[in-house]
């Protein structure tokens, strides 16, 4: 029989485990599991001696935070005994014996650290952290997948240990991993912001949801097609695998970052954990999974309840179910903890009332519980008036005032108000009143701050500083510079976001003048935080002011400005930087002192919006078969010039397709090019050219010999000779351009736009500070093609697709700008590619595969990202000695205020 009724959880025992955070726990065969940030995991047994968590062993090895420990119950890789599996930071798992805690064996596959895992056994009958199933059947389906910092999941043979599979589709590190039952899916989450599902047998992607706006940082399973999500957005979301990639329901009850999740299927109740140091008990809605997703369509009817919030006195980390029904939480305070809803098994008095006071002991830093540095306390009611209210639901806060004068928080539970902790500010911890505080300095190695605060990047633990009127952008570059061995500009806008939600507002305001956009200000001056006082580009700042410059850009703008567009800086380049700065304003002093060599300025056209594609269709067909027979001696490629020549009127042609493949391996390594030109040819001349890139992109066939030379040449674009890059940059140009020709109702797949993105976007920046012409040609078609297939054509792209090729493009764009003088052609090339993108909704009218809402969001992406990459180069054009460049760029300027200011 299944319950469903909610019960109320109080605390069965509790034990100090480590000597730092529990950041996971789980349960299985009997036993609980940790993990700790002191390097260890435990295993000691489920069941409490009283209200003490039982003795454990102790697991000793890691190097470095140890991040989840799972129950591996018959584990083939011990014959069949129970395992202890934990992943560490010092990139290796480890399975230990879960009865004698020895180490058994080591997978040290990952080449990052491993951050999770999921364990499933069974032909799909799934064990993890996640659920309470409890399989012991051997199988040569039991697998170990786990996931890394570097957003790469590895899937380990269950019985021989080997890694049989990989997924590499996230971005950045992947924060949680779970099976659903009875399926081959693995489902993982990362700090992309991203949640995907994919197939643990092929490795091929499923679907992937998009809809959380931060990083995703825990995953549970209820049922085969249904799981949930959670991270720094505060939000659970609910999926099922029947109802696409949309959420069922969104949940919100957390006031911040949700860490844990874990599912009962018995009762129906899902857990969360939270940084808000709570566990959240939901039931109802879409956390029943008896109703059907259909009957869920109602957002009302698919919301679940919190029916119980679980206060502790820390951060919670993780959560987890045992199969007595009770729950198992850990958390920052090195603490586990057990709780029941059976009362016979509560704990005495002595250990309620010991968490009761440290729970009441807790202090909140005003600006988490969102409160003004001046606020007028005195709307607030008193705690005495406490009993005349009643709470809406459970987990409800309500701010008070004491006796002493302090604000405290308390919160709504099993209908009584329960004191949470006292509202304090500034870094001293000093009771809050609602009077301004005064805030003493902090030293962090002899340097007085206004803030430092501890950052975990990556499982290490670092200091990050802030002043009062610092600029957020230089806070964060100045974190990354000093710990560029662990951080990297990947972490920047997370360092900032981090920033912003934990500095004073009014501290941010005074330097920055609007929060809001605190991170893109502008800090010029010579005195700017961050430059160094005798550094190159001070001495040529200086030597630009000197020269009559109406916009000096400070260290920080060139830092941000180069950064902005994810480019690594030194020295060189930021000397560069102002060196071309210079180099502008004399132009502009020439220009305006001989109005003769001004009035060249209307030799040159203005700078427009792409009116069509660009094709490399120059081929010498008798020279370039000459050079083939020459390099290869082989009578089977004497006609194939003419071969494809031919094929390229008719239908695409497998064979003619394989036999370039064959060319291609068979030229001598350094002059391979011929092969690739007469491809790239084909695709620029061909009937049916759409059909011609299909076969390239696999066309269903992820195995293809096509596509497998497709990835192949994307990925050693880096490494080959001049001649190969320049024609393999013609080869992406004509494939993007043939998109224009796809058929009406052509959608690419994932996987089709994964590669292609990746031979548009990423392929061409190793290139981009070149200084042959020809290849930068090549990527300047490469762009501009990619930008007219948005504009025209997005819809073989999907919506989903068309909205991260503007965004990488844009990048990309902005990207190279910075190593482009205002006066080059490839510079009027690539604002004329913003300009495609940003007017999109006024230059596509005659589109027939595009509709308005792609066009739309098209416009929308790039203005977007636009405003945070491009804004500073564009205000830099504006001023250039090119009249042209000049007004594109205020127009483009001028869509982007617009868009701000809607």
């Amino acid at each position: 029989m299944t319950e469903t009724a909610p019960c109320c959880f109080v605390l069965r025992a509790d034990g100090h485990v480590h000597a730092s955070d529990v950041r996971h726990v789980s349960s299985n065969a009997g036993r609980i599991a940790t993990a700790s940030r002191d390097h260890t995991a435990t295993v000691r047994s489920a069941v409490p001696h009283g209200d003490d968590v039982p003795a454990g062993c102790t697991l000793v090895g890691h190097t470095a935070f140890v991040n989840f420990a799972l129950l591996y119950a018959a584990a083939p890789l011990l014959e069949g005994n129970t395992a202890v599996v934990t992943g560490s930071n010092d990139g290796h798992i480890a399975l230990w014996d879960a009865e004698t805690g020895k180490l058994e064996a080591v997978l040290s596959s990952h080449t990052q650290g491993v951050c999770c895992g999921t364990i499933t056994a069974s032909k799909g009958n799934n064990m993890d952290s996640t659920s309470n199933n409890n399989n012991n059947n051997n199988n040569s389906n039991d697998a170990i997948v786990t996931g890394d910092w570097g957003g790469v999941c590895l899937v380990f043979d269950g019985t021989t240990g080997r890694v049989r599979q990989s997924y590499t589709a996230h971005k950045t590190a992947v924060r949680g991993i779970t099976a659903l039952p009875g399926t081959t899916n693995i489902v993982s989450v990362s700090g992309d912001t991203t949640v995907h599902r994919w197939d643990v047998e092929t490795g091929k992607t499923l679907a992937i949801y998009t809809a959380h706006k931060d990083a995703v940082q825990c995953v549970c399973a209820l049922s085969s097609t249904r799981f949930a999500s959670a991270g720094n957005d505060a939000t659970i979301m609910v999926w099922d695998t029947a109802m696409g990639t949309t959420p069922m329901c969104v949940l919100a009850a957390h006031d911040s970052s949700i860490y844990g999740l874990c599912y009962c299927t018995e009762r129906r109740l899902l857990f969360s954990a939270a940084e808000d140091h709570t566990v959240k008990v939901w039931c109802g809605g879409v956390v029943d999974i008896s109703t059907s997703p259909q009957s869920l369509a109602n957002t009302d009817a698919a919301a679940a309840a919190v029916v119980q919030s679980i206060s502790h006195p820390c951060v919670v980390w993780s959560v987890c179910l045992t199969e007595t029904g009770d729950i198992v939480t850990g958390g920052s305070d090195g603490i586990l903890r057990i709780w029941t809803t059976n009362e016979d098994h509560m704990a005495s008095v002595e250990k309620l009332q010991a968490l009761e006071e440290a729970i009441a002991a807790q202090k909140f830093d005003v600006k988490v519980v969102g409160l003004p540095p001046n606020m007028d306390t005195s709307s607030l009611p008193w705690v005495d008036e406490l009993p005349q209210r009643k709470g809406t639901v459970e987990g409800e806060r309500l701010l008070v005032r004491s006796d002493a004068g302090s604000i405290e928080v308390y919160t709504w539970n099993s209908g009584r108000w329960d004191k949470l902790g006292t509202v304090v500010s500034g870094p001293d911890g000093t009771n809050y009143t609602g009077a301004g505080q005064s805030k003493p300095k902090v030293y962090h190695n002899g340097v007085p701050h206004d803030y430092v605060f501890d950052v975990d990047v990556n499982g290490k633990m670092l200091k990050l500083t802030y002043d009062k009127g610092q600029s957020v952008f230089d806070a964060a570059q100045n974190f990354i510079d000093s710990n560029s061995h662990v951080v990297s500009q990947t972490h920047k806008e997370e360092i900032q976001n981090f920033i912003l939600n934990n500095v004073d507002p009014q501290d941010i305001q005074s330097g920055d003048g609007n929060p809001a956009l605190a991170s893109a200000a502008a800090a010029g001056g010579a005195q700017d935080s961050g430059e160094p006082l005798f550094s190159e580009f001070a001495r040529e700042a200086a030597a630009m002011r000197q020269a009559g410059s109406t916009h000096t850009p400070s260290w920080s703008e060139a830092l941000r400005n180069l950064e902005s567009a994810g480019v690594p800086t030194d020295a060189v380049a930021f000397s560069g930087y102002a060196r071309e700065q210079m180099e502008l304003e004399k132009q502009r002093a020439a220009a305006a002192a001989n109005p003769a060599v001004g009035s060249s300025e209307n030799e040159q056209p203005n700078i427009a919006v792409w009116d069509g594609f660009r094709f490399f269709t120059t081929f010498n067909a008798n020279g370039a078969q000459t050079k083939i027979n020459e390099l290869t001696g082989d009578a089977q490629f004497n006609k194939l010039v003419e071969e494809v020549l031919t094929a390229a009127k008719s239908e695409p042609n497998v064979a003619i397709m394989n036999a370039i493949i064959a060319l291609y391996h068979k030229l001598p390594e350094s002059s391979r090019f011929p092969a690739i030109d007469l491809l790239s040819y084909l695709l620029a001349i061909a009937s049916h050219p759409f059909e011609w890139v299909m076969l390239l992109l696999g066309n269903g066939d992820s195995q293809s010999t096509a596509r497998e030379f497709m990835q192949e040449r994307v990925a050693n674009i880096r490494t080959a000779p001049d001649a190969e890059t320049l024609v393999t940059l013609r080869l992406f140009a004509h494939m993007v351009a043939a998109l224009g020709k796809a058929p009406t109702t052509a959608i690419l797949t994932f996987d089709q736009r994964e590669l292609l993105l990746t031979a548009l976007t990423k392929a061409p920046q190793p290139f981009l500070r070149t200084t042959k012409k020809n290849i930068k040609t090549g990527i300047s078609a490469v762009v501009r093609n990619t930008a007219v297939c948005l504009s025209r054509h997005s819809a073989v792209l999907g919506d989903d697709g068309a909205s991260e090729f503007t965004s990488a493009l844009v990048r990309l764009v902005a990207q190279w700008l910075i190593f482009e003088p205002s006066d080059s052609p490839y510079t009027r090339d690539l604002v004329s590619t913003i300009l495609t993108l940003v007017q999109t909704n006024n230059n596509s009218s005659s589109s027939s595969s595009s509709d308005s809402s792609s066009v739309n969001t098209i416009t929308a992406v790039a203005v977007e990202v636009g405003r945070s990459t491009l804004a500073h180069t564009m205000r830099v054009l504006k001023e250039c000695a090119e009249p042209q460049c000049r007004e594109a760029a205020t127009n483009i300027l001028n869509i982007f205020n617009e868009a701000e200011s809607h």
